[in-house]
């Protein structure tokens, strides 16, 4: 006899896609199960060889504030001039600065 016990985070756990005797059945991400389990393996892995865990990658734009990690570049950060509203430009007042791009002329001359 075979018992597949199957135990996962509530985050992988979807909405509800159908029901069986009253019983709703819910979609799983089976590929975020897999992760999930992988990472906690290797976490119990370095563990057990008395290393710390993995540290963590900040990227660009982002600080660790009271163990949570933000973003400084959010409407957080920014604060209320993030949601200020932007005088309108009509289109040929946004295109007015620009210029007409030059690399056919560079493109026909490479090919003679």
């Amino acid at each position: 006899m075979k018992s597949d016990n199957l135990a996962m985070h509530h985050e992988d756990i979807g909405e509800k896609v159908g029901e069986f005797y009253g019983t709703d059945i819910r979609a799983v991400s089976s590929s975020a199960v897999e992760l999930r389990e992988l990472d906690d393996m290797q976490q119990r892995v370095r563990m057990s060889f008395g290393l710390d865990s993995a540290p963590i990658e900040l990227f660009p734009g982002e600080t660790l504030t009271d163990n949570i990690i933000r973003r400084t570049t959010t409407a957080e950060a920014v604060g209320e001039a993030f949601y200020e509203d932007k005088p309108h430009m009509s289109f040929e007042e946004s295109i007015s600065g620009l210029q007409a791009p030059d690399y056919w002329d560079d493109y026909e001359a490479r090919r003679a």
